[in-house]
């Protein structure tokens, strides 16, 4: 699957901040470019199951303060969509999202051992102790992190 095959997945409209800058930019893109454009989506790089996924789209807003940030209406997805976008994170290379998402270094991975966890807060610290050292290692060898 190439980035092109994923119009077919639901297209949201956002807000892309940064921290040093005045300008705001809207974008629309697709939920698989749109995943890759929301800070700490995933945990140390492992993708949220529905539940947890549906928790930070239904929030609305990621990041900000000190840091980027992404704001949009809130919404949340459906299973089918949600097996959809899965389906494309898998088969799209990260080098077809990278020039259209900010956060998309490396390719999401997929550790279902933790989907049992409820909320996001909980499931992150646990994925992220499981996962941190390689997710780091990964983003050092992209050269996404010194």
């Amino acid at each position: 699957m190439d980035i092109g095959e994923s119009a077919n997945l639901r297209e949201v409209t956002y807000e892309r901040y940064e921290f040093h800058s005045d300008e705001n930019t809207v974008h629309t893109a697709t939920l698989l470019t749109f995943v890759y454009e929301i800070p700490y989506f995933d945990a140390c790089g492992v993708f949220p199951p529905l539940h947890i996924a549906n928790q930070i789209f239904s929030s609305g807003t990621a990041g900000g303060g000190m840091s980027p940030g992404t704001e949009w209406k809130p919404f949340t997805i459906s299973e089918d969509e949600y097996i959809a976008l899965v389906e494309a994170v898998k088969r799209t290379p990260i080098s077809e999202i990278k020039a259209h998402a900010r956060f998309a270094f490396v390719p999401l991975k997929f550790n279902h051992a933790f989907d049992d966890i409820l909320e996001r807060k909980e499931w992150f610290s646990a994925v992220c102790q499981k996962h941190r050292e390689a997710w780091h290692a990964e983003l050092k060898k992209a050269k996404a992190m010194s």
